[in-house]
């Protein structure tokens, strides 16, 4: 049995290089102005958080950063927050109280659907995995404009109270990410306040 905070589990399988995609997200915070970053697509019409697809041998840590700012036009950094995950502490780390780490949040599992060349991979649809991390950006950070693809040029970010970006996401999973990161940014700052 899994976590609230997680769907039902997916029964073991593997899968091929052509059939999935492995990707990565971030929630951005302002931790002095307690806001998060939200991307608003004048094209579409809607709200989202960064995310996208990691280029070829690119970390999906590489692939986070780089995602967040072309999409955001903020240049973020990793928020260390007391995440609870399965990765192991090394052992030169490991102390008798949590340890703040940068590793992924959640992780989100789309299907996508074939593409119109069936000569390329993919060309069946697959499994694209998201790899979701929480970032920061200073109290004086600057927004870039200009700073995706082409077809992201009607990209804005604007940066949101709680309520705001809850608002602005309502009904989709980004709702459910940013909600997720407040609450463990909150979690972090009660165990640091113990810690003093």
């Amino acid at each position: 049995r899994l976590s609230s905070y997680s769907s039902p589990g997916v029964p073991d399988g593997v899968y091929d290089a052509q059939d999935f995609m492995l990707g990565a997200g971030m929630v951005i915070f302002q931790p002095a102005t307690a806001k998060v970053v939200v991307v608003y697509d004048s094209a579409m019409k809607y709200w989202f958080l960064p995310k996208g697809r990691k280029d070829v041998n690119e970390t999906l840590e590489e692939a986070v950063l780089r995602e967040a700012y072309e999409e955001s036009g903020y240049r973020a950094q990793f928020l260390p927050l007391y995440i609870p995950t399965n990765a192991p502490t090394p052992a030169e780390q490991r102390q008798h109280y949590p340890v703040p780490n940068t590793e992924p949040f959640f992780m989100s599992i789309h299907r996508w659907y074939g593409r119109r060349s069936p000569q390329e991979p993919g060309s069946l649809g697959g499994e694209y995995f998201v790899s979701w991390y929480i970032g920061q950006i200073p109290e004086d950070a600057i927004w870039e404009a200009n700073t995706g693809m082409a077809d992201e040029k009607g990209y804005r970010a604007y940066l949101l109270t709680r309520e705001e970006a809850r608002q602005k996401l309502r009904g989709t999973l980004a709702e459910r990410l940013v909600e997720r990161a407040y609450q463990l940014l909150e979690g972090s700052i009660r165990i640091q306040e113990k810690f003093r």
